[in-house]
């Protein structure tokens, strides 16, 4: 049996990342019936995941990778959108998934705070809260195999085709 495809779609909290790794498993799923998406924050909820230092989420990062590796290794393709921006987690994931795709979803930090829907950015530089990717916790900017400028929240579709032709031009799945 061959392994399914990992899609680790990962940026900061606000980026864009699950909206569309969300779009992007609606428009496989027709063909693909054996798809699965694994957002951060379900994951987080279903597993009971409430710590956020740095060491937790690299530790949290490795358990949904092993997830992923064990969906995959049954032939299930998988979506993942994650924050998980941190060099030991680039390279786990290298090393131990077999069909990995890393995409990133760069934005720019004045366009975070800007859209800043559950004012994450806001209470962490006020320091009413710690913890957060990007203000208090260093991430490292990882070189993925495609990265996707999301600054403006427009263009879903373009954004979601950048993937697909990604995928096709380096036939990782047929859809």
């Amino acid at each position: 049996m061959k392994n399914g495809l990992v899609i680790w779609i990962n940026g900061l909290a606000g980026s864009g990342k699950s909206t569309i790794g969300k779009n992007l498993y609606t428009k496989l799923k027709p063909t693909l019936p054996h798809l699965v998406y694994l957002d951060g924050d379900g994951f987080r909820e279903l597993f009971g995941y409430e710590t956020y230092d740095k060491q937790s989420r690299i530790e949290f990062a490795f358990k949904r990778s092993a997830l992923c590796h064990f969906l995959a290794s049954q032939g299930i393709h998988v979506i993942a959108t994650t924050i998980s921006l941190f060099e030991e987690v680039y390279r786990h994931n290298r090393k131990n998934l077999s069909s990995y795709l890393e995409i990133y979803i760069q934005c720019d930090m004045e366009a975070l705070i800007q859209r800043d829907q559950k004012n994450l950015y806001s209470n962490a530089l006020k320091g009413q809260i710690k913890d957060v990717v990007g203000i208090d916790i260093r991430y490292d900017e990882p070189s993925s195999d495609l990265v996707i400028e999301n600054n403006t929240l427009d263009d879903l579709d373009g954004k979601t085709n950048q993937i697909l032709d990604y995928i096709k031009k380096h036939q990782l799945i047929r859809f």
